[in-house]
């Protein structure tokens, strides 16, 4: 892993933190904010996953499979952003083993 430097802009951001005893060190404070981050994308790709689900009672691969039988637009348009969100959540959730 490479071992990157904080720059003195970015300590000026966590020092308020530090100088309140709430963080032991910038980089304590940057790892926290970004694990915050992470969890959040997280938690965002899932309901927009969850909304699909309940939107049309099934899982994307059986939606898949729906459609190959055809298809309205906006099932189309639906299936892009379901895909989407399901492949953005894989990328966030391999995030999580770096933070």
């Amino acid at each position: 892993m490479t071992d990157y430097k904080i720059t003195p802009d970015l300590e000026s951001l966590a020092k308020p933190f530090l100088d309140i005893g709430l963080y032991d060190s910038p980089a304590t404070f940057f790892r926290d904010i970004i694990r915050d981050m992470v969890e959040h994308k997280l938690n965002r790709y899932e309901r927009i996953i969850e909304k699909f689900e309940r939107k049309y009672g099934m899982d994307f691969s059986d939606f898949s499979k729906k459609l190959e039988r055809g298809a309205a637009i906006k099932e189309e348009d639906d299936w892009m952003e379901w895909e989407a969100a399901i492949d953005m959540l894989g990328a966030w959730k391999n995030i999580t083993r770096l933070v």
